[in-house]
C-alpha cells in the first residue's frame, strides 16, 4: 500500500505543515496574552475612571445621599450610598486589587475597597433584565442612554414582547466586580459592575493562519515535486538498469544537486554498460573458440576402436560443452534484447512438463488456471526448465507449480528429495556451487541462471525446505515486469 509519508515530497510537505503550525501555535499564544492583557489593562482603567468620575458627581450631590439608589449612571453599572461598605476589608489582588489602587490614586488616596467574584446565572439573568429595562426607560423619557442622568421615576417592568436591546452572548463568561469608596466617617460609596472574562480570538486570526498554512503547503508541494520527480525518475531508471536494460537514461533537470546526480548516473549506467558489453562479448567469443577444439577432439574420439577408451574421452567433453554452454547462458540471462510479452505462463508450464516427460524425467505440472504476466518468454522458459530438471534429477521427481498472488506471479518447482540444510540452501544460487552430499551432480549454474532472470525481471529465487521432506524452489514475478 503506497504511503505518501515514505516518500520525499511526502515528508517535505509534512514538515513544513508541522514547522508552520508550531510557528503560528506560538504566535498566537504570544497574541492571546498579550490581547488579554490589552484589554485588561483598558477595562481596568476605564472601570476605575468611571468609578472616580461617579465619587466625584456623588460628593458635590446636594441631595441626602441614604441607601437608595440616586443615579443611573448606565445600564452596566449600578451604586448605591450606605453606611457599610459592600466589601469587607482583607487583602486584594488581581484586576480588584488594581482597579481599588486606581480609584484611591484619583481620589486623592481615599479608602477603596474591592473584589472579584463569578456571576451566577441568575444573576446574569437579572443584570440583562435591568439593563434592557434601563434602555427602554431612557428611551422613552428622550435621554440618549449613556449620558449619565438620573431618571425622573423608576424603570418600567422589562417587557418581554418588545425586545430593543441583544444580550451578550451565554456562553461568554463574566464577572462581577465590587467596590466600595469611603465618601466620609458613615459613608461609603457601594458600586457593582459587569467585566468580561475575555472575549474569544477573532474568526478572521484563524481564517488567516490556515490561508498561511495553506499557501506554504502548496509552495512545498511545488518545491517537493522539483526533488521527488527527478529522484523518483532516477530510483526507476536504476530499477531498469538493474532488470537489465541496456539503453538507460534518466532525464537531467530540478536543482543542481539533483541534475548532478542524475547526470552521474547516466554516466554509471554508460560505463556499466560498456563493461557488461565487453564481458558478455569475451564470454561469446571463448564459447565460440572452445567449440571449434572440442569439435576436433570429439571427432577424434569417434575414430577410437577401443569403446571403454572412447567413451572416457567423450563424457569430459560432453561435460566441457555443457559448462561452456551454461555459462554462456549465464552472461545472457536477465539482459537480453527479447521484448517482454504478456503471455499466459500456467501453459508454459504445462507443456514444458508435457516437454521433460518426453524425454524421460518425472515431472508433473499443476497450472491449470491461466496465470497472464509480463516477461521475457524465452528466459522465463530457461528459468523454469532449470527448476524442473533439477527437480526431477535430484529430488526424485518434481511438480511444476504456477500460481497467482497478490502484485505478481509465483513459478514453483516442487521436489521429494531430502532437501538441503539450511547452512547450504543461500549457496545454492552461487554459480558452481554443488551440494553433492544432498543434490547431487551437475554443473552448479541451473539456479544460478534462474536467479539471474528472476532479478531481471524484477523478481526474486527462494528456496525453503518442505514439511516433511523435500525441496521448493520458487521465483516470484512481479507484476507487469520486465516492461
Amino acid at each position: 500500500m503506497w504511503n505518501p509519508l515514505r516518500t520525499l515530497s511526502g515528508r517535505l510537505i509534512l514538515v513544513t505543515i508541522a514547522a508552520i503550525g508550531l510557528s503560528h501555535t506560538l504566535a498566537f499564544v504570544l497574541l492571546v496574552q498579550e490581547r488579554s492583557a490589552a484589554m485588561r489593562r483598558i477595562v481596568e482603567t476605564s472601570t476605575a475612571e468611571r468609578i472616580a468620575d461617579l465619587a466625584r458627581q456623588v460628593r458635590t450631590d446636594a441631595r441626602p445621599r441614604s441607601g437608595a439608589l440616586d443615579v443611573a449612571r448606565g445600564p452596566n453599572l449600578e451604586f448605591t450610598v450606605a453606611a457599610t461598605p459592600i466589601v469587607d476589608s482583607g487583602a486584594m489582588g488581581g484586576i480588584a486589587g488594581r482597579v481599588a489602587r486606581a480609584v484611591s490614586t484619583q481620589l486623592d488616596g481615599a479608602p477603596v475597597r474591592a473584589r472579584l467574584r463569578p456571576l451566577s446565572p441568575s444573576e446574569r439573568e437579572a443584570w440583562i433584565q435591568r439593563e434592557r429595562a434601563l434602555r427602554r426607560a431612557f428611551l422613552k423619557q428622550g435621554v440618549p442612554h449613556g449620558e449619565g442622568r438620573a431618571l425622573e421615576s423608576p424603570p418600567p417592568p422589562y417587557d418581554r414582547a418588545e425586545p430593543r436591546y441583544a444580550p451578550r452572548p451565554p456562553q461568554q463568561k463574566e464577572n462581577l466586580l465590587q467596590v466600595a469608596v469611603q465618601m466620609g466617617p458613615a459613608a461609603w460609596l457601594n458600586v457593582q459592575t459587569r467585566i468580561g472574562a475575555g472575549r474569544p480570538l477573532p474568526r478572521y486570526v484563524i481564517y488567516t493562519a490556515f490561508g498561511s498554512i495553506l499557501a506554504m503547503s502548496i509552495g512545498a508541494f511545488f518545491i517537493a515535486r522539483q526533488i521527488g520527480r527527478p529522484l523518483a525518475d532516477l530510483a526507476s531508471a536504476a530499477d531498469r538498469l538493474g532488470r537489465g536494460e541496456r539503453e538507460v537514461l534518466t532525464p537531467v533537470r530540478g536543482p543542481d544537486d539533483v541534475r548532478r546526480a542524475s547526470s552521474a548516473f547516466n554516466a554509471m549506467a554508460e560505463r556499466l554498460r560498456r563493461q557488461l558489453a565487453r564481458q558478455r562479448q569475451m564470454l561469446w567469443a571463448l564459447s565460440h573458440d572452445l567449440r571449434t577444439p572440442m569439435t576436433a577432439l570429439r571427432l577424434r574420439a569417434e575414430l577410437i576402436d577401443d569403446s571403454a577408451a572412447r567413451e572416457r574421452l567423450l563424457a569430459p567433453l560432453a561435460e566441457m560443452e555443457a559448462l561452456a554452454e551454461q555459462a554462456l547462458s549465464l552472461a545472457r540471462a536477465g539482459a537480453s534484447d527479447e521484448t517482454p510479452q504478456s503471455i499466459d505462463i500456467a501453459d508454459m508450464a504445462r507443456t514444458l512438463a508435457a516437454e521433460l516427460r518426453e524425454l524421460g524425467l518425472k515431472v508433473d505440472a499443476d497450472a491449470a488456471q491461466p496465470v497472464i504476466a509480463s516477461c521475457r518468454p524465452n528466459e522465463i522458459a530457461r528459468a523454469m526448465r532449470n527448476l524442473a530438471e533439477n527437480a526431477a534429477r535430484h529430488g526424485g521427481g518434481g511438480i511444476l507449480r504456477v500460481r497467482s498472488e497478490p502484485g505478481g506471479a509465483v513459478i514453483e518447482a516442487l521436489d521429494e528429495g531430502p532437501g538441503v540444510p539450511e547452512a547450504l540452501r543461500e549457496r545454492l544460487t552461487q554459480p558452481f556451487f554443488r551440494a553433492d552430499a544432498a543434490r547431487g551432480g551437475g554443473t552448479g549454474l541451473g539456479l544460478a541462471i534462474a536467479q539471474a532472470i528472476a532479478e531481471g525481471h524484477g523478481g526474486r529465487l527462494t528456496i525453503e525446505n518442505r514439511t516433511p521432506r523435500g525441496l521448493a524452489v520458487r521465483i516470484h514475478l512481479p507484476a507487469l515486469s520486465g516492461g
